[in-house]
């Protein structure tokens, strides 16, 4: 079979707009004979791709591909660049459409996705702890009685996500797109680090703890931002509105990812707000004058019986225990604990 195919001179003048009326005759009566009408709608859609009509003048198939495989393997794009695409456009035309429907329903189909991007929610339950990844890879360490927030896709410029909690981040690098968690209007901005977000909406102390990297820590109340180096660690005072800036030993603060709670002279206040959290139990300081005894101890498997006992040797503290009662809803109250002065 001669795959040789001939186009007239008056077809590429009427496309080009050069033609006279004599080619323009000529030119509907070629259209009438074999599949010309076909191959004129295909040089049409080649208009898109190229302005040179000579080019399809006289060609040959089985040339054609030759010289484009030739082009390709010695890579002479410089000399061919104009022959190679001229020919393909005519070879690989409807391949060309094919693809151009895929793009298409690719974009489209990503389109649709990003409509129906919907807010994931995580919680975990006192005494719980879970342990998960982002959409964008980010790994997370949730906390107890914590709830996170963030969309099942990140568009936009930036990786936002919402915390009521403590978790351990550890971000996925992407300068192009920072990661942002708050509470509220206490922001952590991170490119790609290791930090710990402690955040509980209703405490007047959120801070952020940075193991591995650099963040950027800011308040809208403070109107001003704070750099954090491995080993720092930024408060927020919320009943002060003032923000601090000191050093500590990460891997305490973390602890609680490996099922451990560690105090450092750590103040009472503090402690008891950790220990409700992690018992699931409603502990209150009946004499303020306590809240700043300092602790320092570490806690593993111990019950919070034996935890409140050992509390009490080590200060001049004792403690009452209210068990929990039954809600109308058939649930359980916390237990409630009363920590007082001897």
């Amino acid at each position: 079979m001669n795959k040789q195919k001939e186009i007239p001179d008056f077809v590429f003048a009427c496309l080009q707009k050069k033609s006279t009326e004599q080619d323009i005759k000529k030119l509907r009566q070629w259209l009438h004979e074999d599949n010309n009408a076909q191959l004129y709608n295909q040089i049409k859609k080649v208009d898109i791709l190229s302005s040179d009509f000579r080019l399809y003048q006289s060609f040959n198939i089985l040339t054609a591909e030759k010289k484009i495989k030739e082009a390709i393997r010695k890579k002479r794009r410089n000399i061919f660049i104009s022959e190679v695409q001229s020919f393909a456009a005519i070879l690989f035309l409807p391949a060309f459409l094919l693809a151009a429907l895929y793009i298409y329903k690719a974009e489209t189909l990503t389109q649709n996705l990003s409509q129906m991007n919907t807010i994931q929610q995580i919680n975990t339950q006192p005494c719980t702890r879970n342990h998960f990844f982002l959409p964008d890879s980010t790994e997370v360490w949730l906390n107890s009685s914590s709830t996170i927030s963030f969309p099942s896709v990140f568009n936009g410029s930036t990786r936002l996500v919402d915390l009521n909690g403590e978790a351990y981040f550890k971000v996925y690098k992407n300068k192009k797109k920072p990661f942002i968690v708050k509470n509220g209007e206490f922001k952590v901005m991170a490119v790609g680090t290791e930090f710990n977000f402690c955040a509980y909406t209703g405490d007047n102390k959120f801070s952020a703890s940075l193991k591995e990297g650099k963040i950027r820590v800011s308040e809208k109340s403070v109107k001003r931002m704070t750099f954090a180096i491995p080993g720092e660690q930024v408060t927020f005072f919320n009943s002060e509105k003032k923000m601090t800036k000191s050093s500590v030993e990460v891997q305490d603060v973390i602890a609680w990812k490996e099922g451990r709670l560690i105090f450092n002279n750590t103040p009472l206040s503090d402690v008891v707000l950790s220990l409700g959290r992690w018992f699931n139990a409603d502990i209150k300081l009946e004499d303020k004058t306590i809240a700043n005894y300092r602790y320092t101890a570490t806690f593993t498997n111990e019950s919070l019986m034996q935890v409140l006992d050992l509390l009490e040797m080590s200060a001049s503290i004792e403690y009452s225990v209210t068990g929990r009662s039954k809600a109308i809803n058939n649930t359980f109250t916390k237990q409630i604990i009363t920590i007082r002065k001897k």
